[in-house]
Order: structure tokens, then sequence, then C-alpha cells
């Protein structure tokens, strides 16, 4: 029970351990998990800028440069002019392994012990965007499922209903040829006949 307690406070990727800032998306329909922020923007490159961590919306920049490693894509203005021009564009986090997008630095005289700066506060509120989307999308995806199987079960009630419906039908239509033929077992439908009644008895003398 601990153990389960204490996954609902890891990331689903890294493990990292983190009681407030994990974002909760959808994984796989119909199951979810919980990320921490620098998985959930890796997990997702292609849904924002990385430099200036603008959530894309429809349709994407037309000014931009597309990493050729991953699916990340940049606004062209927001590269800055010291950044490393590989040729094809690489992405940062493609660029090096150790590549963070959320560096909270850790100070003891903060009451959590870290300090978050602009450019991790802006990867949280980036991260925190496309997992409410995530889950928006997640939320009217189990409505349209759920409508779904409403109808089903009501067809399904509908179908049931037609058959014991039918089913007391033949036995009634059974019942009334039986009784017209004066009884009798059904054989697939064939039904006997009641026997023939015994022959007069003769009484009296035969004469020679």
């Amino acid at each position: 029970m601990k153990r389960e307690r204490d996954h609902q406070f890891e990331c689903g990727i890294c493990g990292a351990e983190d009681r407030y800032l994990l974002h909760n998306v959808r994984h796989r329909t119909p199951s979810y998990r919980r990320l921490c922020t620098n998985c959930l923007l890796k997990d997702h490159r292609g849904l924002f800028c990385p430099f200036c961590f603008s959530v894309y919306e429809e349709p994407l920049p037309i000014d931009r440069s597309m990493c050729n490693k991953c699916p990340s894509i940049s606004h062209k203005p927001c590269i800055p002019s010291n950044y490393p021009h590989h040729t094809p564009f690489i992405c940062p986090s493609c660029s090096s392994p150790n590549f963070s997008f959320f560096n909270p630095t850790t100070n003891g005289d903060s009451p959590s012990g870290r300090i978050i700066d602009r450019d991790s506060a802006r990867a949280l509120v980036a991260a925190a965007k496309i997992a409410a989307v995530s889950m928006t999308k997640a939320a009217a995806m189990a409505k349209v499922e759920a409508e779904k199987r409403v109808k089903e079960a009501t067809y399904a009630k509908k179908r049931a209903r037609e058959a014991l419906e039918r089913l007391a039908y033949l036995a009634a239509k059974e019942k009334e040829i039986m009784e017209g033929k004066g009884g009798g077992s059904n054989y697939n439908g064939l039904y006997l006949a009641p026997p023939p009644p015994p022959p007069p008895q003769i009484t009296g003398k035969v004469e020679k």
C-alpha cells in the first residue's frame, strides 16, 4: 500500500520523486501517468518552442526550424545568436544528453529549498498547459466512449426484450397448436396424433 502511494509522487519516466510538480497526462488510452516537467516536455517536444516555451496552437509557425533528430519545432527568431548553428538544425535537448528543461536551484533560505529561475518557470507553465490539453482531450474521449457504451447497452437491452417477446409468442403458438390437435408431443415441429380407440368387443353367439 505504501509503495502504491509512493508511485503517486514519482515521475512515470525518470522516477524522480516530487509531491507538487508532477503533471497528469493521458498515456495510451485509457491509462494515465504522472510526469515531471522535464520528462513531460521531452515526451512532447513537437508541441512547444524549446527557447521561448510557447505552446503551439494550430496552425504551426511559418518561420520555424525543425530538429533533425526529434519532432521539436523552434521559432527561428527565438534561437539565440550564440546558439550553436548545426546544419541541419538540432534542438537543445538533442544537442546534449544531459540537457534538462527544468532546473530549479537549491537554496537553504527558501522554505521549499528550491528556487525556480525564469526559464524553468516558463518550462513549468508550458508543461502545465500541455498536461491540461492532454487531460481535456482525455475527458472528451472518455465522454464519447461512455455515450457509446450507453447506446450499446440500450441496443442490447432492446434486442434481449425482442428475443423474450418472440420466445413468448412462439410458446403461445405452440400451446395453441397442441390444444387444437388434442395434445401430443412435439418433435422438431411434428405432433403425434392420439392413439386410435380399441376395436369394439363382439358379444353373443356366433351362428353356424
